[in-house]
């Protein structure tokens, strides 16, 4: 990998992990788009895996109530495995153009729907009865496109947990699935050392990021700090569907 891609995958690391430590959210939704752009989409959700899965792991820990989303989702979180080998079953046969397309639509689709806080709410009777569809599209959808967002952030907002409620739950999901993705690209052959090399060094500044905007996140206006982010990656994400 050239030393300029480097450089621009290493800083859309900090950014994307510093909007995560900010929000708790974010990490994967805004690097992997940006990191598309210059590199195949298969490359590029492997090279995001590990950093990821620190950010997640960071996020949580700055939460906690790691138990407490386990016993009420887990049934969620579960059910994303199948669609996850799924996902990259149809990546590894339809290639990385169809694939960016799609990821371009869901970044433009979730920054809508956060911009536009479209927000349907679910009985608690529904709860259990939706896990299951919700979170195989979830793992089908990371599979395919490296997104970890679509349907389960709507989910949990429909559900009106509390703030540090929601961040812990969507990452505990997030971890279990982006470990189940790396065992899953590896199976395929979609991961290489050289990726895995990156991935490691891009650790220091997922590190950094994430604990800079975790001490920023009650300091700064996050309301205005995601609007400019979430315009960005309409941006992004239309970049994404006309270069496919």
């Amino acid at each position: 990998m050239d030393t300029h891609i480097l450089i621009i995958v290493y800083a859309t690391f900090f950014a994307a992990a510093f909007i995560k430590g900010l929000t708790g959210l974010g990490f994967v939704s805004l690097c992997l788009p940006v990191i598309a752009l210059f590199i195949k989409l298969e490359e590029a959700i492997p090279l995001v895996v590990l950093p990821s899965l620190l950010s997640n792991v960071m996020v949580i820990y700055q939460t906690g109530r790691l138990r407490q989303s386990i016993q009420r989702f887990w049934l969620l979180y579960i059910s994303a495995f199948p669609g996850i080998y799924a996902g990259v079953l149809i990546l590894n046969m339809v290639g990385n153009y169809a694939a960016k397309i799609v990821l371009g639509v869901l970044s433009i689709a979730y920054s809508l729907l956060l911009l536009l806080k479209i927000e349907v709410p679910i009985p608690e009777k529904n709860e259990r009865i939706l896990s299951v569809p919700v979170g195989l599209t979830n793992g089908f959808l990371n599979g395919l496109t490296g997104t970890q967002i679509i349907p389960m952030l709507p989910y949990l907002l429909s559900l009106k947990l509390d703030r540090d409620g929601m961040i812990n739950a969507i990452n505990v999901g997030f971890t279990l699935s982006i470990t189940v993705l790396l065992i899953v690209f590896g199976k395929f052959n979609l991961i290489s050392f050289e990726i895995i090399k990156y991935s490691i060094v891009g650790a220091i500044p997922v590190a950094a990021g994430i604990y800079l905007g975790g001490k920023l996140r009650h300091k700064v206006s996050e309301e205005r700090f995601r609007l400019a982010v979430l315009l960005l990656l309409i941006i992004i994400g239309v970049n994404l569907i006309l270069n496919a």
